[in-house]
């Protein structure tokens, strides 16, 4: 029986003797019906304000953690991405070279200027934003291959560190040992040998630029293999290190 029917029969013609008596039944059951409403309502209403909390909640400690000194300091998970990327077309638009001292974020505009630090070693580069990413996780930047491993960062992969965005003034406090110059990797060799050496270079990045040239050091000829172009000093050494582990390495110099 519905509730309708039994409103019904309650004030049927066969119970006109009692009107009264059901009427007063009547309201007492809508009103113990509303009350039970009511409180379904606002059971419910009290599960969606808990469920709005646990997803702020959900939400705030999912993103980026920035740090307290100010809002241009960043601090979370870094990774670092090299050869499989090597020379593919990033976000801007450039070719990404593991050797140059670059970095992906999911936000910071194209062309900013970031330094990072690993509070681990105390190790620190500047980079330059030219990717986005990475999407992995909570990590907040990638590196490149090169700045991982001036940061100490190359051999465990993901890593704890601080990103500061620079302003024009830090970006060049930080790279005044390096301007105006840009720096080269050169190497002395007789012709034989810079042939050989030229070749290696090449297996070893094909989009590395190479020169063998002539020079007169200490008052003799010397041919010289210098590789590569960089912007600062920084990235030359970064560069020079992974030379070395090849066997190739020469000396940082100014081209």
């Amino acid at each position: 029986m519905t509730y309708s029917d039994f409103v019904r029969q309650r004030v049927s013609p066969y119970n006109q003797g009692h009107n009264r008596t059901y009427k007063a039944s009547f309201e007492n059951i809508s009103v113990s019906l509303r009350i039970h409403q009511l409180k379904n309502y606002m059971k419910n209403d009290r599960k969606c304000f808990i469920l709005t909390v646990i997803i702020f909640l959900f939400i705030g400690v999912s993103q980026p953690t920035f740090a307290q000194k100010n809002d241009k300091t960043q601090i979370g998970s870094a990774s670092w991405y090299g050869s499989k990327y090597h020379g593919r077309k990033t976000s801007s638009g450039e070719r990404y070279n593991k050797n140059e001292m670059t970095a992906a974020h999911k936000t910071l505009p194209f062309g900013t200027m970031v330094k990072v630090t690993n509070p681990a070693n105390d190790k620190s580069v500047v980079l330059r934003i030219n990717d986005r990413g990475p999407f992995v996780g909570k990590r907040i930047i990638d590196v490149s291959e090169a700045a991982a491993r001036k940061l100490g960062i190359h051999a465990t992969g993901v890593a704890k560190v601080e990103v500061e965005v620079l302003d024009k003034h830090e970006v060049a406090a930080a790279n005044a040992e390096t301007k105006p110059s840009a720096f080269t990797i050169q190497t002395a060799a007789n012709h034989q040998q810079a042939e050989e050496l030229s070749r290696k270079l090449k297996a070893f990045d094909k989009h590395l630029p190479l020169e063998i040239a002539e020079e007169q050091v200490n008052g003799r000829k010397v041919v010289l293999v210098k590789a590569g172009k960089f912007n600062s000093k920084n990235e030359a050494e970064a560069f020079n290190e992974l030379l070395e582990e090849e066997g190739l390495a020469g000396k940082v110099s100014e081209a």
